[in-house]
């Protein structure tokens, strides 16, 4: 062959590698860019707690998994990597399903409404999972993304508290309920702002960042915390304790342990000076008020309906529609949802389930807490912390809440969960973070 046509036969592979590459590179961050939009779409759109929202976020994750797909097309080989939740995760999908093939369940178009919403998380969850391998710095954006996020909505939270007079967007008047920021419930926002705060918080006493961005990113924790307490929801004030302890314990072993008490102190100190400025009756007068006898009653008569299904429950996603019958107070509200995580999920599952959800609890800490050994040492790893910390506050939340029935609240938790997981190996020693 002449040494010309040698040439030109190949110029077309040469392009059609590059382009290729370049394909594969624009559906990577076009799923990376579709993965936090939709995460962020959940907050704004209420929590997602009406049907229209619902349809969306759900159409919105199967295009999510379709971007994938098409990224996976373009690549030289398919991978599909395994993380450790994936076991419990797939176990409770089959109990479910269990369920509605059984016809063990109260209302089974419930179960299958709340199923389609546990596949919208595991799909979010699974791509999250391809993502991290895959780019090296897909974590670290991430966590600059969600405390962006969350900075901007908390300034927007704290200004349309003041101003709105009870209505989300100044527009919008829910017929009950206490508004904060873009949610019915403030103890919902409050669930937000606890997966949200700790990213905040890594990237301001990391060192990661310098000057005027460390000042903001400072202000914009000051102010996310601060917000829990100005939404007054007690449990949301109790888990980001929980939360900045968490952090602060972690901090002390991996940095100088006084340096780190220092700043955290400091941190609680101006948090607590500007809701002395802001809010100080308010937040004090909440703090103080802990007569609730409604949560108690639901939890007395809770004993009833799990004696009548103690092993698989009511059914998944039918509290509200089974409740009524085990039900012997009355105050004049609909009880949707029992204000206990936990105590829902073994109504709605029976020990089955329950016992499935503290198997996914022990391989989220099994597996997240050794990231913590190299964050010092990895920007990813220390995201992966604060991942892990903002699981945490939730968690501790949930003992008094239902935010992980808030499906904005929890597809954010869960792709937190699979960040925290992650297995990371400090890649550039260094690049130690410091004060």
């Amino acid at each position: 062959m002449p040494f010309g046509e040698l040439i030109e036969g190949a110029a077309p592979l040469v392009t059609g590698v590059s382009v290729r590459h370049r394909l594969e590179r624009g559906l990577r961050i076009s799923l990376f860019v579709a993965l936090c939009t939709l995460l962020m779409f959940g907050p704004l759109a209420l929590g997602i707690v009406h049907d229209w929202s619902t349809a969306l976020f759900e159409a919105g994750a199967a295009v999510v998994l379709l971007i994938w797909m098409a990224w996976q097309l373009t690549a030289r080989e398919v991978r599909v990597r395994w993380n450790p939740l994936f076991a419990p995760m797939l176990v409770f999908f089959g109990l479910v399903l269990v369920q509605s093939a059984f016809h063990h369940s109260a209302y089974l178009y419930d179960s299958l409404s709340e199923l389609w919403l546990y596949i919208a998380y595991g799909i979010l969850v699974f791509v999250a999972v391809q993502l991290v391998p895959a780019d090296n710095g897909f974590i670290v954006r991430f966590g600059k993304t969600m405390a962006l996020f969350g900075s901007v909505y908390a300034v927007f939270a704290v200004f349309q508290g003041f101003t709105s007079e009870g209505k989300i967007y100044w527009m919008i008047k829910p017929r009950a309920g206490s508004v904060y920021g873009s949610y019915v419930n403030h103890n919902h926002y409050a669930g937000l702002m606890e997966l949200l705060l700790s990213m905040a918080l890594v990237l301001a006493f990391s060192g990661s960042v310098r000057g005027g961005k460390r000042v903001l990113l400072v202000f914009a924790a000051t102010l996310m915390a601060a917000s829990v307490f100005l939404c007054q929801s007690r449990g949301g004030m109790f888990a980001v304790i929980v939360e900045t302890v968490f952090l602060a314990i972690f901090w002390m072993r991996q940095f100088s342990p006084r340096r780190s008490a220092a700043v955290f102190v400091s941190f609680c100190l101006v948090t607590g000076l500007f809701l002395a400025w802001i809010a100080p009756r308010e937040v004090g007068s909440r703090i103080t008020d802990t007569h609730d006898p409604a949560r108690w009653l639901i939890h007395r008569d809770s004993i009833r309906m799990f004696a009548a299904h103690p092993f698989l429950g009511s059914g998944f996603g039918t509290f509200a529609t089974a409740f009524p019958r085990y039900r012997v107070f009355y105050d004049g509200f609909f009880i949707n949802h029992a204000h206990d995580d936990y105590l829902e999920l073994l109504l709605e599952t029976g020990l089955a389930g329950f016992g499935v959800a503290v198997w996914f609890i022990v391989v989220l800490y099994r597996e997240g807490l050794p990231n913590l050994r190299s964050a010092r040492l990895s920007p990813a790893a220390l995201i992966s912390t604060a991942a892990l910390a903002g699981c945490t506050g939730l968690l501790a939340h949930s003992f008094m809440d239902f935010n992980l029935h808030i499906p904005a609240n929890a597809a954010l938790f869960y792709v937190l969960c699979a960040i925290a997981t992650a297995p990371l190996v400090s890649r550039n020693r260094s690049n130690s973070n410091r004060y």
